[in-house]
């Protein structure tokens, strides 16, 4: 056995992350593992499709387990995103981490990977934020400045820099290796397709047209009901603009000069989430982070710590799935399909999933039943 480990989100499951699929077994995996985010996700938004209805198709095309990386985990900085999803990976017994990446030179990633772990607190970096940069950019400025412009080159990179991320928490996990694989076809967040391949951000604007995706991802969607984080604006904005000192500072991602432009809001109340983003931007603040804080916080949850995450969800698996479980078996973390058993080891985490999945729902059109988390079937994929 050899196993591979991804963090994904999947949203939704398309050619792309296929091929991913497809090079990683062909580079010699017995056995590929998946964390894949659950209702809420990285980007701040609410996943388009069902978590299971995504699991199942990653199981259909090439993964043989996927676990579900549950609220606030998923819906947090890249960092703890990764920290997180690692750690649930690590409990499986994988023995790398892939990941797709536009920079696939292991030795650069690897010495990438050392100067991120060396730039916490670095004054040089906050004095960037501090004049308008966002940390992304500010840590790519200072890269530049201070490595040249080949490593500057995979900070700016997305996906390399999330794989900087997958390897610092592959380290501390013990996880002894990792296998970058060349994206394929379009770049990320591409706003045209190529061939077979979209972006997921692409395939995402073209459920909202309603325009059909069937030549772009293998997903079965007639089921489906996408959910879109537009159809609870209303209580988002009620949310953050009631929000006062202590409700909103139980958010990790708020930082005083987020949280003076959040309690400034009621004097001039925003009428869309487009108006309350353009209302809440920051020095050093990047969209995707006050997405991620709207969600957390009008979805009500609760900071949890990685270390506190030993025990996970699986959503869909089939017979290799079933020989890492088996191995899996007495070790730090309990993966179970029961959310009432998992529940009884991190009650906290169960809480964050079924208020994400409750919000989720919400943001769908409602023609559907509520899918109860505590029944939800789990899927067996017999090959």
């Amino acid at each position: 056995m050899k196993a591979a480990g991804i963090v994904a989100e999947f949203d939704p499951f398309h050619n792309g992350h296929k091929y991913l699929l497809e090079r990683v077994r062909e580079s010699g995996i017995t056995h590929i593992a998946t964390a894949m985010s659950g209702d809420l996700t990285q980007r701040g938004d609410v996943s388009l499709f069902d978590k299971q209805a995504r699991a199942i198709c990653a199981v259909k095309n090439g993964a043989d387990i996927v676990i579900e990386l549950p609220p606030p985990f998923s819906c947090s900085c890249s960092e703890v995103f990764a920290r997180a999803a690692v750690k649930l990976l690590a409990g499986l017994g994988v023995d790398m981490i892939a990941f797709g990446s536009e920079v696939t030179d292991k030795a650069l990633l690897s010495k990438c990977a050392d100067i991120s772990s060396s730039l916490s607190d670095n004054d040089e970096i906050k004095a960037l934020t501090s004049s308008g940069l966002s940390y992304p950019k500010a840590i790519s400025e200072y890269i530049k400045a201070h490595y040249g412009e080949e490593y500057s080159s995979v900070f700016s990179s997305p996906n390399a820099t999330l794989g900087i991320e997958y390897i610092k928490a592959a380290r501390e996990y013990k996880i002894p290796d990792f296998l970058p694989i060349a994206r394929e076809g379009v770049s990320h967040d591409s706003d045209t397709a190529n061939g077979g391949f979209a972006s997921g951000s692409l395939l995402r604007q073209m459920v909202r047209n309603c325009d059909d995706i069937s030549a772009f991802t293998p997903l079965e969607r007639k089921s489906l009901s996408p959910a879109f984080i537009e159809n609870m604006e209303g209580h988002i904005l009620f949310t953050l603009c009631q929000g006062d000192t202590a409700s909103l500072s139980a958010c990790n991602d708020i930082n005083s000069q987020i949280l003076e432009s959040i309690l400034r809001l009621p004097r001039n109340m925003p009428a869309s989430l487009s108006e309350l983003y353009e209302r809440l931007k920051c020095k050093g603040v990047t969209l995707a982070r006050l997405r991620r804080i709207a969600l957390f916080l009008s979805a009500g949850l609760e900071n949890v710590s990685a270390d506190e995450l030993n025990a996970a969800r699986i959503l869909a698996f089939n017979k290799r799935g079933t020989q890492l479980l088996q191995n899996a078996r007495g070790g730090k973390i309990i993966f179970d399909t029961s959310l009432s058993r998992i529940e009884q080891s991190v009650p906290k985490i169960v809480q964050n999933i079924n208020k994400g999945a409750y919000f989720r729902y919400l943001c769908t059109d409602k023609n559907e039943h509520y899918i109860n988390e505590y029944t939800r079937k789990i899927t067996i994929e017999r090959e």
